[in-house]
């Protein structure tokens, strides 16, 4: 994927790169839940961690069956918002899926599936 390619208004392909390779892989759905995001805050979402490699994962100790080596995830901070109230606005855009991680410094944000939940 062209890491100059719009993938909607405020995302580009490149903001997801894998830092290692390079490699790019986003699902649409992911766009959408964090242009939903954008639009409830009105800020910037900096994503500081999207598409990772599997060599990439187990470098940052990532779990083995990452979302992020699937295009799924990304890891993201909000100009001028705390990681909680990113991460309760995801929780809230999610509902019954998706997968919600609250950190002290960002917030997890994943379309799966099945709903899961977490703090570290």
């Amino acid at each position: 994927m062209d890491a100059d390619k719009q993938l909607s208004e405020h995302f580009k392909s490149g903001e997801f790169a894998c830092p290692c390779c390079g490699g790019i892989e986003v699902d649409p759905e992911l766009i959408v839940a964090l242009e939903k995001i954008r639009a409830h805050f009105g800020n910037k979402v900096i994503v500081t961690s999207g598409y990772r490699c599997k060599k990439h994962n187990r470098e940052v100790g990532g779990a083995a069956d990452s979302f992020h080596c699937r295009g799924m995830a990304a890891d993201i901070q909000i100009e001028g918002v705390a990681p909680a109230l990113a991460a309760d606005c995801a929780e809230s855009i999610l509902g019954d899926g998706g997968g919600v991680g609250r950190y002290s410094s960002w917030t997890h944000v994943d379309v799966r599936a099945a709903k899961a939940r977490w703090s570290k």
